[in-house]
């Protein structure tokens, strides 16, 4: 492996990202050069190489491109790999997803041009690059080395090691190199020409409540754009203030479950049925508080826990007895058919709730053992207690704002 190659590779492994790769076509000894250093786990999430017809790109994509070797492929895998980065890792991990998807020197002769695409993705921008190489000037192997380094240097730039990246030699043709094809034929075209874009998204939290992505992430210092994660714990609320009950109540939610603190983020919607959407400046004013406390946050426009089901599937939300108890009331759902219906269906998903109690209207501490649960409801494992003696707080944002605690102007 050449020097500047590994000396690329241990700079990206120092760094903290950690990366999902779709590679298809080509580029694949990237994956051996980063497997080769030292390193390797702190980058690499997870490799796949989609190949031998559509399925395991339509398993990858949603559905089987119309085009394979194209910048717009190159993108849709690098997102889908970013999402996936986002399911594998922590909360407050930095994750990328990467791509590449060429047209490369096969057993026969090809009609068509020789090309590679690489993409990177990283929530609030993606990096494309391609280029088109001259045929018949390398063997199959030399043109996948050509693809692996594009790959190699857009994931060092996405690592925030941009000049190391741009320092590493791609081994494109220049116009001081043209040479004659491998088979003795001129080239096509006279010299290689690597062309990028990068495309960059708007203010995250417009974005969401424009609807043009469905959950934005605030943890570790990390912006995580349009990833939802599935199978962890969700603490839902307005937050408006946070409060030390609250903090208190995630980590009780993930004691009860056993599960690390990178497993638990809160979860604020900045839609509501009754009132419509949150302003932008708002929302804004709600975020800040939890990246102040350095606490990790997921906004969506999920207001209902039907909804919040299907963004993050196979998780728990953790919720208080008042709650609970809303959660089935049939006026909600248009009688207690529907209300069987849409919860045995979050179940279906993967999904539960962990209920912590609460001072009722009379001032009395319930817990999920005083509510009285529908017959189809008491045996599939929806509600969990949180008990008494790991969690108990009687303060509310209610009763903050009361007391005049608010939150301060953005």
């Amino acid at each position: 492996m050449d020097q500047s190659i590994t000396d690329l590779v241990r700079q990206i492994h120092d760094t903290p990202a950690k990366a999902v790769f779709y590679v298809a076509g080509g580029g694949a000894q990237v994956l051996t050069w980063l497997l080769s250093v030292p390193g390797a786990s702190k980058t690499v999430l997870e490799a796949r190489i989609p190949y031998g017809g559509g399925k395991s790109m339509a398993e990858i994509l949603g559905q089987e491109p119309q085009t394979y070797a194209c910048t717009l492929t190159a993108v849709d895998m690098a997102r889908a790999a970013y999402r996936q980065a986002a399911h594998l890792s922590e909360f407050g991990v930095p994750i990328l997803g990467v791509s590449c998807t060429c047209a490369l020197a096969t057993d026969r002769v090809k009609k068509g041009d020789h090309k590679v695409y690489v993409a990177v993705h990283d929530g609030a921008s993606t990096r494309a690059c391609r280029v088109h190489l001259a045929k018949g000037a390398r063997a199959r192997l030399d043109e996948d080395a050509v693809a692996s380094r594009m790959l190699l240097r857009a994931l060092a730039s996405g690592c925030g090691l941009d000049a190391p990246a741009q320092a590493l030699d791609l081994g494109l043709r220049t116009p001081e190199l043209q040479n004659g094809a491998a088979d003795g034929a001129a080239a096509t075209p006279a010299f290689e020409q690597l062309q990028e874009t990068v495309q960059s998204i708007g203010e995250p939290l417009q974005e969401l409540l424009e609807g043009r992505v469905r959950s934005v992430e605030y943890s570790g210092g990390q912006v995580i754009v349009d990833a939802p994660r599935r199978g962890r714990v969700y603490l839902p609320g307005s937050f408006n203030p946070l409060h030390e009950g609250h903090k208190g109540l995630l980590a009780a939610a993930l004691k009860t479950k056993e599960l690390s603190a990178g497993e638990g983020c809160f979860e604020l919607s900045v839609g509501n049925p009754d009132k419509g959407l949150m302003s932008l400046e708002e929302a804004k004013r709600r975020v800040a508080q939890f990246v102040k406390a350095g606490l990790p946050l997921v906004v969506t426009q999920a207001p209902l826990f039907t909804l919040k089901s299907k963004l993050f599937s196979k998780s728990t939300f953790v919720i208080g007895y008042d709650t609970a108890i809303r959660l089935i009331m049939h006026k909600y759902y248009g009688g207690e058919v529907n209300m069987l219906l849409e919860l045995t269906a979050m179940r279906h998903r993967g999904c539960s709730f962990l209920v912590a109690g609460r001072l009722d209207a009379q001032k009395a501490f319930k817990t999920m053992d005083d509510v009285e649960l529908p017959e189809p409801l008491r045996d599939i494992g929806l509600f969990e207690s949180i008990s008494e003696e790991l969690f108990r707080s009687d303060v509310s944002s209610t009763e903050l704002r009361e007391k005049g605690v608010v939150l301060p102007a953005s």
